[in-house]
């Protein structure tokens, strides 16, 4: 399998790393989650989601080209723990997208948030909508 949409509810994120092993030759992610911002923020199941899971599945070191979170993101720390276990983990990543939630979030605070994670492929492109 080289591409997979996955819908998931915020609940059950921490399957996210479960999902990317079984697809060693993922290129591309289509990532939702479904739960708004404010549950995902005060679940304390969910402070860390997923960016603690190791070993890094193997498509994140090897294939996994493209990610694009169609989740609106308002920049709490559990969304952007998602955010930074692709950009601090994907070793050949070429882009990943995410949107922007306008109307419930500090902009400025989220980009500056964004900018301070660092990414293991120097090429990646963040493209925020």
């Amino acid at each position: 399998m080289s591409r997979l949409r996955v819908t998931l509810r915020v609940s059950d994120l921490k399957s996210l790393p479960t999902f990317l092993e079984s697809c060693p030759k993922l290129k591309s992610l289509i990532l939702v989650w479904k739960g708004n911002s404010t549950k995902m923020h005060s679940n304390d199941d969910l402070h860390d989601p997923v960016i603690h899971f190791s070993p890094v599945p193997e498509c994140l070191l090897s294939s996994l080209e493209f990610v694009d979170i169609k989740t609106c993101i308002s920049g709490h720390a559990p969304e952007m723990k998602v955010v930074e276990y692709f950009l601090g983990n994907s070793e050949i990543l070429n882009k990943i997208t995410l949107r922007f939630n306008y109307y419930s979030a500090n902009e400025k605070f989220f980009f500056k948030i964004l900018l301070a994670i660092p990414k293991r492929s120097p090429t990646c492109e963040v493209v925020v909508l």
